[in-house]
């Protein structure tokens, strides 16, 4: 099995855990919608971050412990998805997560932090951690 498909198949388990913080917004429509309701003080400000290097810059560790393993044991509907048990998720979720080896001009580079970039469960964990 290709480690494309052994990402995927966390992905899909994942996947219906996403927007479920009261934080999360979709896309900037949305965030347009919400904003136009709120009223701002005169001595309050607004403002907004950019994330520069989202996937590399996500802690996986702080990801998985403090997010990912609460999310599934808040939300039930990713048991639909699998017969496994959360410690058996975050066992593969780690295991995704750390091996991330890749090739640059026929020279082969472990990534030391973050999750990788082309990995379908990275931004779904990025998405989280945000």
């Amino acid at each position: 099995m290709s480690r494309k498909r052994v990402s995927r198949f966390p992905a899909d388990i994942l996947n219906p855990l996403i927007g479920q913080s009261e934080l999360f917004v979709k896309n900037s429509k949305q965030l347009a919608e919400e904003l136009s309701s709120v009223q701002m003080e005169e001595d309050e400000l607004l403002v907004s971050r950019d994330v520069v290097s989202l996937f590399t810059s996500t802690p996986v560790k702080e990801s998985l412990e403090a997010i990912i393993r609460e999310r599934l044991q808040c939300h039930s509907e990713w048991r639909c998805k699998t017969l496994l048990e959360i410690d058996d998720i975050m066992q593969l979720l780690e295991f995704i997560l750390s091996t991330t080896y890749f090739c640059f001009s026929g020279q082969i580079y472990k990534q030391k932090f973050g999750t990788a970039m082309g990995s379908p469960v990275s931004p779904l964990v990025a998405n989280m951690f945000m």
